[in-house]
């Protein structure tokens, strides 16, 4: 591919999401982009690329956390969430979100010590099968949330009621 193309990111995502391996043809500092990598590994499996340099390192690169990643990376075609309602209440954190443009409710209890993470697969499992990603939005958030954040406690961003 001519250069230019090489180092431009939406055109590298783009070739990513149909091929991983298109990756290793991307400029140099776009093959050490953490989420191009991600996108990467999803498309080709963690047997085919494994990270180079400190992304080695990283525990969200590993085919488990790989596979287990409900979130779309940055720049791809997926359905978008937003969540309005994050409450403890008891034992539990109550989410309230809707779904898409047409603004379908979702909802759910899960447990105290859930991740960001186990609330967009708890949303997925809702309303898509398990091989799609989603934008997941935050309360008080205008942006989707990062495939990194998966391990972020959600107790973390809840309000605590007493019902």
């Amino acid at each position: 591919a001519a250069e230019p193309l090489k180092a431009d990111r939406e055109m590298v995502l783009e070739a990513v999401c149909q091929n991983g391996e298109a990756l290793q043809y991307a400029a140099e500092p776009l093959q050490a982009d953490r989420e191009l990598l991600l996108e990467a590994l999803r498309q080709n499996g963690g047997a085919l690329m494994v990270p180079a340099g400190p992304l080695i390192q990283d525990p969200l690169l590993t085919e488990e956390a790989v596979a287990s990643n409900p979130f779309a990376v940055r720049g791809s075609k997926c359905p978008v969430c937003t969540v309005f309602d994050l409450d403890a209440v008891g034992g539990s954190i109550r989410f309230r979100a809707a779904w898409g443009l047409g603004g379908t409710e979702l909802g759910g209890d899960l447990p105290c010590e859930s991740t960001v993470g186990d609330l967009g697969r708890a949303i997925r499992a809702q309303v898509l099968d398990q091989n799609h990603y989603l934008y997941l939005i935050l309360p008080g958030s205008e942006a989707p949330v990062s495939p990194f954040m998966m391990e972020q406690p959600l107790a973390d961003l809840v309000r605590t009621n007493v019902k």
